[in-house]
């Protein structure tokens, strides 16, 4: 009788200690994040650190004409930027558009203009 109650307490314990191992786990569970989240992160950082450059150039160029540049392509200011910063997420020369890594830039009156870079989310990191 007494090893038939020791089994019973010992398979007891072995269900509260499953039980209060399994909550622990689910409570960091929301705490961790993919590989690709992190990677996206990274990226972001990374994103923003290119587009400074771009910054940098159209600083020059504004210098250099008096006016914002009117796109902010290789072309326009491939002569200010050198080398030309690349799209984290495909490592092309960073280019105009919609994806993430993309140049967002709208030339304003004069010297004036908006400068952002397009991030793993969709949204659009404007640079200060």
């Amino acid at each position: 009788m007494r090893s038939r109650r020791s089994g019973i307490a010992l398979a007891a314990l072995a269900a509260v200690v499953l039980g209060v191992a399994l909550a622990v786990t689910a409570c960091g569970a929301k705490d961790i994040q993919t590989p690709t989240a992190t990677i996206d992160k990274a990226k972001d950082v990374a994103a923003k650190g290119e587009i400074m450059m771009v910054k940098t150039g159209i600083a020059a160029y504004v210098a250099t004409n008096s006016a914002a540049p009117p796109m902010a392509t290789q072309d326009v200011l491939g002569g200010f930027v050198d080398p030309w910063p690349k799209n984290p997420w495909t490592q092309a020369p960073m280019a105009s558009g919609k994806q993430p890594g993309d140049i967002v830039y709208a030339p304003g009156a004069g010297t004036d203009y908006t400068l952002g870079v397009v991030l793993a989310d969709g949204s659009v990191y404007n640079v200060p």
